[in-house]
């Protein structure tokens, strides 16, 4: 490989196997989509948003009774049931997009920077087998689509590092942009990467030598400057809206909460070393994270000139600021860290973080032991994958993988003159109304939603669905019907 510009001819063998693994991941993402139960907030945006007009939310308060409007996604999910009709799939068809736009661009992005096809397979695997990122590519909701869309503005945030090519820097914020309106936590990403190129701007500017390089930079500078402008008046009042209604309040009260909360959502209960795996993962991620970082910025002061310092640099710049920008809302914005599903944008920077530490100790260390280890993480990567493989629950809302089930059985068992009222514990209220319409249940009349004290008065109807630690609850007023999974129950008045 010339390491100067990154060009290189890949082997058929090489471009087959990634080939091979982003046809495979896009069909698995693809199952889930059609096959998971529709969710609370899934349903929840389907009935509250998705009937309106996204234009006008961009300086309606109406529009934002809560935060489940991700506007992209939301108008995505407008113009594929308008054409495809109402279904999970087609309620999903967004986030798939989402995942094959960042499947496409991190594949992009490995091919462009490996030495090794080992060190490769290992940054393919770091960026796309984490299994708790790859759950939001299946489900209507706009964290997928926006790490889709960030994943394409990274691709050619670290193509304008190389060049300073302006048009490269046009792409680079329109993913960004688009990132954005799929989700407002992706503003983090927005600042960090105009930090970046603020940075190489100014770079470019005091220590290049050669003015014919200094030019293209230069021009680059009212690019992040016109774009966040623009991005201001645009949100400005959604922002507001939302801040007004509490909505920033959710997540983590510190940094190490948040970090933790990643790690352990991605080994997904999976017991390797119990009862200390969260640990021991904290330490090895930590142990990772740290040495690219301190390697990167190291490097990049002592060889300026190299192309990959510059990347890894700019690589490890983004890991820290997107961790800053959390510090920071916290303390001025009284924005919590980020932790679960709005923590989802992070996983790609904690992954390409690791991959150039390997990357660099392939080009500058010793080229054996690093593919060792990079075939290690690969194996285990592809283990933690078939470990976690599940057509059935998402984590985020596993409460919800029967409420389809649920519907159908009721549909199926009941008597065809029969006709009852079914009262739902309210998380499972949004999903159950939309099975009901959309299977045209008329066997089921009201469906209502119930709170823990309304699971003790006796007016409640004929059957219930409610969590299974919430049976005691109904005292001797119900028997038990069906069980559906392990969280969801369905009782009946005997």
């Amino acid at each position: 490989m010339i390491t100067n510009n990154f060009t290189s001819k890949k082997s058929r063998f090489q471009e087959t196997i990634f080939f091979i693994l982003v046809l495979g991941l896009i069909i698995y993402t693809s199952s889930r989509a059609a096959l998971l139960s529709l969710t609370c907030d899934e349903a929840s945006t389907y009935f509250s948003h998705v009937p309106n007009s996204i234009w006008s939310c961009f300086f309606s308060e109406s529009c934002w009774v809560d935060a489940n409007n991700h506007l992209l996604n939301t108008f995505l999910m407008q113009v594929s049931i308008g054409i495809f009709g109402v279904s999970e799939l087609t309620l999903r068809l967004p986030n798939l997009l989402g995942h094959l736009i960042y499947l496409i661009f991190s594949s992009l992005l490995v091919r462009r920077y490996s030495s090794s096809f080992w060190v490769g397979l290992a940054g393919f695997c770091l960026l796309n087998l984490n299994p708790f990122l790859i759950e939001f590519f299946s489900l209507a909701r706009g964290y997928g689509l926006g790490v889709g869309w960030m994943m394409m503005s990274l691709y050619f945030l670290f193509r304008w590092v190389e060049s300073g090519k302006l048009n490269l820097g046009i792409y680079c914020y329109v993913g960004a942009f688009l990132a954005v309106l799929s989700n407002f936590i992706f503003l983090n990403y927005w600042a960090s990467a105009t930090a970046i190129f603020i940075f190489f701007i100014l770079e470019k500017h005091f220590f290049q030598e050669n003015k014919n390089l200094k030019k293209p930079f230069l021009k680059s500078f009212g690019l992040p400057v016109f774009a966040s402008l623009v991005l201001f008046f645009l949100l400005k009042n959604p922002i507001q809206f939302l801040q007004s209604k509490g909505e920033f309040v959710y997540g983590a009260e510190s940094l190490v909460e948040s970090f933790v909360g990643m790690v352990r959502a991605s080994v997904m209960s999976q017991g390797y070393f119990n009862p200390f795996t969260t640990d021991v993962f904290v330490l090895l991620s930590l142990c990772l994270l740290g040495f690219s970082l301190l390697y990167g910025v190291f490097y990049f002061f002592k060889k300026r000139s190299n192309s990959f310092s510059k990347i890894h640099f700019a690589g490890v710049s983004l890991m820290v600021l997107m961790m800053l920008a959390m510090v920071v809302q916290y303390y001025l914005l009284d924005v919590k860290y980020l932790i679960g599903r709005k923590s989802t944008m992070l996983f790609p920077f904690f992954g390409w973080s690791v991959y150039l530490f390997l990357e660099f100790l392939f080009r500058e260390k010793s080229k054996r032991w690093t593919v060792g280890f990079a075939i290690l993480i690969s194996v285990f990567s592809f283990n933690h994958f078939y470990r976690t493989f599940d057509l059935k629950e998402t984590v985020e809302w596993d409460y919800d993988a029967y409420t389809k089930d649920m519907i159908q059985y009721l549909e199926k068992n009941l008597e065809d003159d029969e006709r009852i009222d079914l009262g739902v514990f309210w998380i499972y209220g949004p999903a159950s109304e939309f099975y009901q319409m959309h299977f045209s249940v008329e066997k089921v009349g009201k469906i209502i939603r119930l709170d823990k004290k309304d699971l003790k008065r006796r007016d409640t109807p004929e059957f219930i669905y409610i969590r299974k630690g919430q049976v005691n609850l109904t005292k001797d007023e119900y028997v038990l019907e069906k069980e559906f999974g392990i969280k969801g129950v369905l009782m009946k008045i005997p």
